[in-house]
């Protein structure tokens, strides 16, 4: 499918929309990544529905405004996003680690746009322990560059996500990261209320599945699953990641939250 650009929020993003049954799934990627990151989990979900995914601000393909990033921004681009595509009825969200966070976010600020929400290692708080780690990362990103910030993390042959964040823009990534950094969903995560997963990576040294539970946990009704996999579990699992957000979602029975005739969606 052809790369296809949109204008949303203010900023101009790059979109794939594989059109299926009448109900749609947003996928969002991870830090680093971009809509490329699902490539092996779309044809397994194009049966049961309509699959969207994108670059998001500062990522891939679309726009790279100046930073500094914030979450509410970065959930309103997908809420601009369903309305320039004229997507009306409510979306199965689904984020992975720091795109977790953002679906967390459109979740709360958009709670009759949002049909069920899934969340793979998400990334919503910075460990006070990896603070200064994480400073010097994004100085190194932004001294530096990609390719040597990440050198001393990246094995060779490069996995699949080492490839596509070699691609990243540094002053992006690096407002990114800084986004990262200030994030604080408490609220966010407690105004949630729409059938919710988490889901942890039982080998994620990133977000081992003590801290995702914690997430879980602030979730109204949530279900939390351990699964045998890592943090870029969209990369590395992609079977597995499909075949637990198809079950999910029947079991969320999506997507039978629809607005009432006549009442417009929360974009």
């Amino acid at each position: 499918m052809p790369n296809r650009w949109i204008e949303a929020n203010g900023v101009q993003l790059r979109y794939e929309l594989q059109a299926g049954p009448p109900r749609t799934i947003v996928l969002l990627h991870e830090m680093g990544g971009m809509l490329e990151s699902w490539d092996a989990v779309v044809p397994l979900l194009a049966r049961f529905a309509s699959v969207l995914r994108y670059d998001q601000r500062g990522a891939g393909l679309s726009e790279k405004p100046p930073g500094p990033y914030a979450i509410a921004q970065a959930a309103d681009d997908l809420a601009g996003l369903l309305a320039a595509l004229t997507i009306a009825e409510p979306v199965a969200v689904v984020g992975a680690a720091v795109g977790a966070a953002v679906a967390a976010a459109f979740a709360a600020r958009h709670p009759r746009a949002t049909a069920a929400l899934a969340l793979l290692a998400p990334a919503t708080v910075l460990d006070e322990a990896k603070r200064s780690l994480t400073e010097r990362r994004i100085a190194a990103i932004e001294r530096l560059g990609i390719r040597q910030a990440f050198a001393d993390e990246t094995a060779e042959p490069r996995s699949r996500y080492e490839e596509l964040r070699l691609a990243a823009d540094p002053a992006a990534l690096a407002a990114t990261w800084r986004m990262l950094a200030g994030l604080d969903l408490e609220a966010d995560l407690a105004a949630i209320r729409c059938p919710s997963l988490v889901v942890a990576g039982r080998h994620d040294a990133a977000r081992p599945p003590e801290h995702v539970a914690g997430v879980a946990n602030k979730i109204a009704g949530a279900e939390f699953l351990v699964l045998e996999t890592g943090h870029v579990m969209a990369i590395d699992t992609p079977e597995l990641v499909a075949s637990t957000l198809r079950d999910f979602l029947v079991r969320a029975d999506f997507p039978a939250t629809r607005p009432a005739d006549g009442q417009a969606l929360d974009h």
